[in-house]
């Protein structure tokens, strides 16, 4: 690209304030230019198709065609489109399935306009970026469920077997009758699941199980 040529960009948001917030930020740079404007996401794969800019910035909360959706459709018909996802949503599931789809940037809404016109011009330049928080976050996530696997993957059979006794709410001496194991057996299998997964009673013993899909 020549020093005065401009990289286009469309942006992809349903509220105007945003729209005229980003194109103020962008078209202040001296090789960026947004070029149109998409309110859903219908209008913005038919803009898409009209201009074939060099770079998308794509809100996730859009009508009619919402933003994940668009930029999937796009991807699957030109697989070198750049789309940076710009959003307030920090959820794993979206972020593991921005990633599947190849998608080369996802930037929070909260960020600066330093760092969004940084993560513009990596993801032009062939790049990828995501922002720290949403890295970090996923990471976490990814830690915790291998902290709980790891902790899960330490109980036996038996020990799984009281887990759910437990958690449907048996006492010590019932499952002690239903195992036809004594009282003092039972303790100890509780006392060593309580090791094992960091838990201290039986609430947090159930609540570990639910989310963990044990029960």
């Amino acid at each position: 690209m020549l020093p005065n040529e401009k990289y286009s960009i469309i942006l992809a948001d349903d509220h105007e304030i945003m729209l005229n917030g980003l194109s103020a930020i962008i078209n202040a740079e001296p090789n960026l230019q947004v070029i149109d404007v998409a309110h859903n996401g219908s209008e913005l794969i038919e803009i898409y198709e009209q201009l074939h800019p060099d770079l998308c910035i794509v809100d996730l909360d859009m009508p009619v065609i919402n933003g994940l959706q668009a930029s999937e459709m796009l991807i699957r018909k030109y697989k070198d489109i750049k789309i940076i996802i710009l959003t307030m949503h920090k959820e794993k599931s979206i972020l593991k399935r921005v990633k599947t789809m190849g998608i080369k940037g996802y930037v929070l809404k909260t960020c600066d306009s330093d760092e969004l016109l940084f993560a513009l011009k990596k993801v032009l330049k062939g790049k990828t970026y995501f922002s720290e928080e949403v890295f970090n976050a996923d990471f976490i996530a990814h830690e915790t469920e291998t902290s709980y696997m790891s902790k899960i993957s330490q109980l036996t059979k038996r020990e799984l077997e009281i887990i759910k006794l437990l958690c449907e709410g048996m006492s010590n001496s019932k499952i002690a009758e239903k195992l036809f194991l004594s009282p003092s057996t039972i303790d100890n299998h509780r006392t060593n699941i309580m090791r094992k997964l960091d838990v201290h009673n039986i609430v947090e013993l159930t609540r570990f199980c639910l989310i963990n899909k044990l029960v």
